[in-house]
């Protein structure tokens, strides 16, 4: 199988138009060079470029040439799957150096031919296809620490065989000496690309839970990809896995609720599994980190056009503006702002409409869901508050509660988008995910949806209520 890339920038349509706009900024450039103004004289006299120089930028500004850009973004970017392994830039500016005229081709615009375009694009496809993508892998990240539960004695020993190999073969001695060499786990390929999760080395000294110790979690990017592509990944990817990880961590952890602690009511929330701003998860729980990792990336990245997607796909944007927010308000706000957009939908009474769906979505006693529609319903006040400026008590733990709950709708719309799909029902819509959450009044686990530990948020006791920190 070719590379979809090449086989869109072979397609005899866009070929020819491409090749027709420059055979035009050549022939506009050509008449300048025969027939210069008097700007174009007194540039060459001033020693500033010489007239075919100056003839061809003229000629590409004025001859079209944002033709060439807008067949490059319409027919080859917005065709390709997500994420881009090349951007519009080097796609345009490579091009355009290589068909420019110099002083070893084409300095008479006349001997420019059709044939001569149809040998500098085959030239250009081959330069795409052997310099601008290449095999390329980013530098390795920090995703999070995982807690140690192993005994370290074995992991000593191997680290010693590993130092001293290294050592009498002249090698460097890796600081994650100790580790498998071969302890890669792929947690998402897509479009020539993967994801891979390494462990790293042991964390620095600092405060550890529990005395344990503290190993890093890595990542980092392969694939055929630009240097700008792979830049860009870099810098987007990190934040997705990151988020990923705190959403599984708040809804498969025990004990969640003093994980957090306010060390001043005027400052973020400070979320006591996190150091040095990396979150903290048992080691237990790395597989399911991973499963969440390949879940945040595949909705991140989605090419898909369904509207169920985008939705997903906006919730996950918005935990990661929620995460990285230092004003809790913002925070708390962005956090609501995703459950809204993966159940809200325009019309009166939404903060009644989001708790209903919430309340069928993720909680299968039906008891309870006054309890559920009470708590969320006081949600959106605090957010609402906060929002507009009132200092409200509630605004940090309200931030917490938030977070919590978008990561389980967030978990419960996907996983079941995913059962209906596997199950041969089709692809989930967002008028059926809503029509369904809205006469869902029997009691029972929502069709695909796991049971979380969010409903500790709203569960009763005896006396059917909740003491609720809001």
């Amino acid at each position: 199988m070719g590379d979809e890339i090449i086989e869109l920038l072979e397609n005899a349509r866009f070929r020819e138009k491409v090749i027709a706009t420059v055979r035009s900024v050549w022939g506009y450039a050509g008449t300048l060079y025969d027939n210069p103004d008097h700007d174009m004289e007194e540039y060459v006299e001033r020693g500033l470029g010489s007239l075919w120089e100056e003839a061809w930028w003229r000629g590409k500004i004025y001859g079209e040439n944002e033709k060439v850009e807008e067949a490059f973004d319409k027919d080859v970017i917005r065709k390709m799957q997500k994420p881009y392994r090349l951007t519009l830039q080097e796609l345009v500016e490579a091009f355009w150096d290589l068909v420019k005229p110099d002083e070893r081709h084409y300095t008479e615009f006349e001997a420019f031919t059709s044939d001569d375009g149809s040998n500098l694009y085959k030239a250009y496809l081959n330069l795409v296809k052997n310099r601008i993508l290449a095999p390329r892998h980013s530098k390795p990240f920090r995703i999070c620490l995982v807690v140690e539960s192993a005994t370290p004695y074995m992991q000593g020993a191997i680290a010693g065989l590993v130092a001293a190999k290294c050592q009498a073969e002249g090698l460097e001695i890796p600081d994650w000496a100790g580790e498998e060499t071969d302890n890669e786990k792929g947690v998402w390929e897509r479009n020539g690309m993967s994801v891979q999760l390494v462990r790293g080395s042991y964390a620095e000294p600092g405060p550890r839970p529990g005395g344990k110790r503290l190993y890093e979690l890595l990542g980092h990017i392969n694939g055929n990809m630009s240097t700008l592509a792979c830049t860009k990944l870099e810098v987007e990817i990190p934040p997705i896995l990151q988020t990923a990880v705190r959403s599984m961590d708040l809804l498969k952890s025990q004990g969640f609720s003093p994980a957090y602690k306010v060390a001043d009511p005027d400052i973020p929330i400070v979320f006591e599994r996190e150091i040095d701003g990396l979150p903290w998860i048992a080691a237990e729980l790395t597989e399911d980190a991973s499963v969440f990792m390949t879940q945040y990336l595949n909705a991140y990245y989605t090419s898909s056009k369904e509207h169920l997607n985008r939705r997903i796909r906006n919730a996950v944007c918005l935990l990661i503006e929620s995460d990285n927010q230092p004003n809790n308000a913002v925070g708390l706000a962005l956090s609501i702002s995703a459950i809204e957009a993966l159940l809200g939908e325009k019309g009166d009474s939404i903060a009644k409409t989001l708790a209903e769906r919430v309340g069928a979505l993720l909680e299968p006693d039906q008891s309870q869901r006054h309890n559920t529609l009470q708590f969320v319903k006081r949600l959106y006040g605090v957010r609402s508050d906060a929002l507009h400026g009132r200092k409200v008590a509630t605004e940090i733990a309200g931030r917490f509660d938030a977070r919590h709950l978008a990561a389980a709708a967030l978990s419960a719309v996907i996983s079941r988008r995913d059962f209906l799909f596997r199950s041969g029902y089709g692809k989930e819509t967002p008028e059926r995910l809503l029509k369904d959450l809205d006469k869902s009044f029997a009691t029972g686990q929502h069709t695909g949806v796991e049971e979380y530990n969010i409903r500790d948020l709203w569960k009763s006791g005896a006396t059917g209520k909740r003491d609720s920190r809001l």
